[in-house]
């Protein structure tokens, strides 16, 4: 029973978690050279598990739960810790922490009314999720002096995140509703 649930896509996913902390801690220390590498190994840690378990045929409802919990965690502390610090707008940070709030309450509402449902990822929150990553990597890059980290860069990374924080917040509401009304069995007015 223990080897389906720690099956190598879910030990990376649960690997992610452990790098929540520390993030934060290298983060909050002003060690944003170490911060940068824990978040490019976050990122390649949600690349990895995704594709071990496809490859390895290991996909399981736990896997399906916890990597996108595993994403908001990671995503929750490094935009509060880096909003915090001063490398990332507040009103970045309250966007990204409202529209991930939407989404789980609505989540929540859609199986209260209408049993669970897994809602995949759709293009425009694939997108949204790059933008917000590469907002972080680019405020901690620039913090940690990486040479192709300029303002101009961290700026637009800032803008691109907040536009699609907004359009895929928007698209995955009207997604909800759609599947609510489907579900109940009323239409859209």
């Amino acid at each position: 029973m223990l080897a389906r649930i720690l099956t190598i896509p879910n030990q990376i996913t649960i690997l992610r978690l452990i790098f929540a902390p520390i993030f934060a801690i290298a983060a909050l220390e002003g060690r944003y050279d170490a911060a940068l590498v824990v978040a490019l190994l976050a990122a390649v840690s949600d690349l990895a598990d995704g594709w071990a378990a496809r490859k390895l045929h290991q996909q399981s409802a736990l896997g399906v739960t916890l990597d996108p919990i595993a994403d908001k965690i990671l995503m929750s502390a490094a935009y509060l810790i880096l909003a915090f610090c001063g490398s990332l707008p507040w009103w970045l940070t309250w966007l990204v922490l409202i529209r991930d709030g939407v989404i789980v309450g609505g989540a929540a509402l859609v199986m209260l009314f209408s049993g669970y449902q897994p809602l995949p990822p759709t293009l425009a929150g694939k997108a949204s999720t790059f933008s917000q990553l590469a907002a972080v990597l680019a405020s901690v890059g620039w913090k940690a002096h990486v040479p192709l980290i300029n303002s101009v860069v961290l700026q637009s990374c800032i803008y691109l995140a907040g536009v699609m924080t907004v359009i895929s917040g928007i698209h995955y509401m009207i997604v909800g509703w759609q599947r609510l009304l489907r579900r109940t069995g009323n239409s859209l007015p």
